[in-house]
């Protein structure tokens, strides 16, 4: 677990036989940055057990398990979240949790696994993004961009809300390079 944070954070792993002078360098040393005091955050949680006296799991490890069960299972958020109260009421007392799953999505976010998603053209035509972010069909074959409502029950079970035909992941290059270039092995690689 405590790899996966270093992976992370972008911050390799470094044996403790290494010196702080490696790592600083010839440069002079203004202390720990934000992302140094998130990284040791997450590595102390990384560490620390998921209640007192476990000795399988730690509190992230069991996390990151529950989260990849959702994504793999298909649970709804509600579901996620029950399942998240059950086991708080169901072990023993000082059981790190999060409460829902917002929560646990929040950690998941600050660990750097986000993505962003854009609606697509259903027959892959265009991303309607920036300034064709408004439009409600698409600009080259006219399709449109949501899907169409069956009947009325459909729409009070949407909220009125118009669901998108298509929808693309996307994972933004820009932090994803800074991780690559802070890992003195990858960024050998890269250059």
């Amino acid at each position: 677990m405590v790899g996966m944070v270093h992976d992370a954070m972008g911050i390799p792993n470094i044996s403790p036989d290494v010196g702080v002078e490696c790592l600083i360098g010839d440069d002079t040393w203004d202390g720990p940055n934000e992302d140094t005091y998130r990284f040791l955050k997450w590595l102390q949680e990384a560490e620390c057990p998921l209640y007192p006296g476990c000795e399988n799991f730690t509190a992230l490890s069991f996390l990151v398990q529950l989260l990849h069960l959702k994504v793999l299972s298909g649970w709804t958020d509600k579901l996620f979240t029950m399942l998240l109260e059950l086991l708080k009421k169901s072990y023993p007392e000082g059981v790190k949790l999060p409460s829902s799953y917002y929560e646990a999505n929040k950690i998941t976010i600050e660990l750097g696994f986000t993505y962003k998603t854009w609606d697509a053209c259903p027959n892959n035509c265009m991303l309607f993004t920036n300034e064709d972010e408004n439009l409600d069909t698409c600009d080259v074959c006219k399709a449109s961009r949501y899907k169409p409502i069956a009947s009325s029950a459909s729409t009070s079970a949407n909220d009125g809300k118009k669901l998108p035909a298509k929808q693309v992941r996307y994972f933004p290059l820009k932090p994803r390079l800074q991780r690559l270039f802070m890992s003195s092995k990858t960024s050998l690689l890269m250059k």
